[in-house]
């Protein structure tokens, strides 16, 4: 299914989870410029593809596409030293710098910081280095499903999206929404992958009547 019309922000969101139709880097230039870029397929040149905008904003709030990736590792730092230290989390991004290991999610509660990474980026040194500085380090190899759609900012779809996710008996172990609400991500069991990518499209867009989404 191809999506007529999108924005730079949800090209963004795809290209978080490795659906780059085109990389983030060469697009910014032309978005801080305010320019549109046009994806057409090379093989139907008649067909107007689709149109990327600063400002595009659905007409009506709905789920355009649901995708992920099962080839991500859930690393958590788990220390009783975190809650109420001011700027605890800077020593982990430092670590990550020297790894050059940049997460796609995170999460945190009082006392544990869990960053979702590609699996590549996940290496013994990084590991070990974490495990010199911290309590506890787990590392969970795992999958991500997103919601993703220029204005998903509907009263109960998250709610929605994790009644399909526990229906289809599937354990959400975090989950991200930001204000802009234009990504929901659910990180689930590595196993869960197919599944989840089912139960969302048909809980979200299917029976929503959003076209059917690219997964």
């Amino acid at each position: 299914m191809i999506v007529g019309a999108t924005n730079y922000d949800v090209a963004d969101q795809l290209a978080d989870v490795g659906m780059e139709a085109i990389h983030p880097k060469a697009s910014k230039p032309m978005e801080r410029a305010g320019i549109p870029i046009r994806l057409k397929n090379t093989f139907e040149p008649e067909h107007p593809g689709t149109l990327i905008t600063t400002d595009y904003v659905g007409e009506r709030a709905r789920v355009e596409i649901v995708t992920g990736s099962d080839k991500v590792t859930l690393v958590e730092i788990h220390d009783p030293s975190m809650v109420g230290t001011v700027g605890f989390d800077l020593g982990i991004m430092e670590i990550f710098r020297r790894h050059n290991a940049s997460y796609i999610l995170k999460a945190t509660n009082a006392n544990s910081i869990a960053h979702l990474l590609w699996d590549r980026s996940v290496t013994r040194a990084l590991i070990d280095e974490l495990e010199e500085h911290y309590h506890l380090v787990t590392v969970k190899p795992s999958a991500i499903v997103s919601a993703i759609g220029s204005n998903i900012s509907i009263p109960g779809v998250l709610a929605r999206a994790a009644q399909a996710l526990a229906t289809a008996e599937v354990n959400v172990n975090c989950v991200s929404q930001t204000l802009r609400q234009v990504n929901m991500q659910f990180i689930v069991e590595r196993e869960d992958y197919k599944k989840s990518i089912i139960a969302l499209n048909h809980s979200l867009c299917v029976n929503s009547g959003t076209p059917v989404p690219v997964a």
